[in-house]
């Protein structure tokens, strides 16, 4: 490499030094590449993705699980414990967007089987598709109605709905991401060399942030949505039974 090129790969070095990302371009890629920078392409064979993965994921896997809520012991439902059992797993390998579906699935199938455990009351020919056709935000005011949640209850229920569960579900990543601020972002002109250092970066307004940004959010609401939802699950079926 020359001169120019060996001062180029120190700055980068420097700047890649404890990063977690690196963005670029393909075209500044090729520039880079065409410099002399030893940057390639690699393939990664399907055992050593899976042996590099399990690795990675086994450190923090028996720490993660221990932080679990705990489903209750009455709740007798195969559908309920097999939603768990998929919360519980994605959670241990720190694939906390799974988890967080996951969660609300939970939440949201518990909430159906608690009106339909009360429309059997009252008909016990009541069918269950009729509660398939409905959301999230018509099953809260069907429990309220029939005088299973408080109006207190209905409310939050209908916040977190509103403010958390649809944005999750339709990817409005950029929603999401509001409030997440990049402490420091180093960025390089490769044909000059200039290096610009931007700090406390709103991550919202920078598209090549967002899902580096959402990894963030997950990480820090993950744990608040599985208490949430197991704790409402266990609310709504614990005590019911036919």
């Amino acid at each position: 490499m020359t001169d120019d090129s060996n001062k180029l790969q120190e700055i980068l070095d420097e700047l890649s030094k404890d990063a977690t990302h690196i963005i670029s371009s393909p075209s500044t890629i090729k520039q880079l590449q065409d410099k002399g920078l030893p940057i390639q392409s690699t393939f990664t064979t399907f055992e050593e993705y899976i042996d590099k993965l399990f690795t990675e994921k086994r450190r923090n896997a028996l720490d993660l699980v221990k932080k679990l809520p705990q489903l209750d012991n009455a709740i007798a439902s195969g559908v309920i414990a097999d939603i768990y059992e998929e919360i519980r797993s994605s959670y241990a390998l720190g694939i906390f967007t799974s988890t967080i579906i996951n969660s609300i699935l939970l939440m949201e199938f518990a909430m159906r089987d608690r009106l339909y455990k009360e429309r059997l009351k009252h008909d016990p020919n009541s069918p269950w598709e009729d509660l398939e056709k409905l959301d999230m935000d018509a099953l809260i005011q069907q429990l309220f109605k029939n005088s299973i949640i408080t109006k207190e209850e209905k409310e939050k229920l209908v916040d977190f709905s509103k403010n958390f569960r649809n944005p999750y579900f339709h990817i409005n990543i950029q929603k999401l991401t509001k409030g997440v601020v990049i402490a420091r972002l180093p960025q390089i002109n490769v044909a000059t060399q200039e290096v610009i250092e931007l700090k406390n970066v709103d991550a919202s307004k920078h598209k090549f942030l967002w899902f580096a940004a959402k990894r963030f959010f997950d990480k820090y609401h993950v744990i608040g949505v599985v208490n949430y939802c197991v704790d409402w699950t266990n609310k709504l079926l614990k005590y019911q039974e036919l």
